[in-house]
């Protein structure tokens, strides 16, 4: 699949502003969306569905996901002021803002919010966290029978991913997309408690794995 090209050359414009203010790193602009593509390849959400990009940052692979599927809805998250408010200009400039959102918050607090707690059909994440904490904070997130879509490192070590720990989190099923470049899925098959996720400074001081 491929972007259209008006939405392209607005793409790489909004993306090289982000280089530029250090919200994404330096890699060139079109390797950076070709990754970003990746996520849908791996993921292939559903039509219409509705989906969140954690710690969005620059808008990866957020606003790529946005200019690829014109059917998603999506929601950006970033606990940083100066990012959420280049990406909801940059979801302006797009033009996007009409099934495309920007919070900032902690992501922590957020996924205890009725309004975005177990409201997503997935969750994708790229360089956010550790896997610990990326999956207990996607938990709260993702919808009974959800994924998450997680971009890994091309050669990641056997035990990142225990799977008898997520299941504490309700992550009952995981798959692994070889690539390159390389992803895990993680379905969520049954809810987790109430209490996930923990506290910012409880799940940075005490991760489960």
């Amino acid at each position: 699949m491929e972007i259209q090209l008006v939405n392209r050359l607005e793409l790489e414009t909004v993306l090289e502003r982000a280089k530029t203010h250090g919200f994404i790193g330096s890699d060139e602009i079109n390797s950076v969306i070709d990754h970003a593509v990746f996520h849908l390849q791996a993921a292939q959400p559903a039509r219409n569905s509705n989906w969140c990009d954690l710690g969005s940052g620059g808008g990866i692979p957020g606003l790529v996901v946005a200019s690829e599927r014109e059917d998603l809805t999506l929601t950006l998250i970033d606990r940083s002021t100066a990012r959420v408010t280049f990406l909801q200009a940059a979801i302006e400039q797009l033009g996007i803002s009409g099934r495309v959102q920007a919070l900032c918050g902690d992501v922590t607090e957020l996924a205890h919010q009725s309004l975005l707690r177990h409201s997503y059909d997935g969750v994708f994440c790229r360089s956010f966290a550790s896997p610990a904490i990326t999956a207990e904070c996607a938990a709260g997130l993702i919808k009974l029978g959800g994924l998450l879509a997680v971009s890994e490192p091309p050669d990641p070590r056997p035990d990142r991913w225990p799977q008898e720990t997520l299941a504490q989190l309700g992550f009952t099923e995981q798959e692994i997309i070889s690539g390159p470049p390389k992803f895990l899925l993680l379905k969520l098959g049954r809810v987790p408690s109430d209490e996930v996720p923990r506290k910012w400074k409880k799940i940075t001081k005490k991760p489960l794995f």
